[in-house]
């Protein structure tokens, strides 16, 4: 299945989470997201709103100053 990049720095919320979502809508369960950002709100926003849909958030690293890595797998579609 492989891994996803997304970069959605400079973007701020909500319209991180809602690329994110975007994203994650368009692959198959199991498959995994890699999303770097670099708006420190986002990152709670985005580990709760994937786990009401199913997702997990395998981790969550930074990068360089300022931003962030997470990955994310993709939950079960209802």
């Amino acid at each position: 299945m492989g891994t996803h990049a997304l970069d959605i720095r400079g973007l701020v919320c909500p319209i991180t989470w809602v690329r994110v979502r975007q994203a994650l809508g368009t692959l198959p369960s199991g498959a995994r997201l890699e999303v770097l950002l670099d708006h420190r709100p986002a990152l709670p926003d985005i580990r709760r709103n994937a786990a009401e849909l199913g997702h997990e958030l395998l981790s969550t690293e930074v990068v360089e100053d300022g931003a962030w890595r997470l990955l994310l797998e993709v939950g079960e579609a209802d």
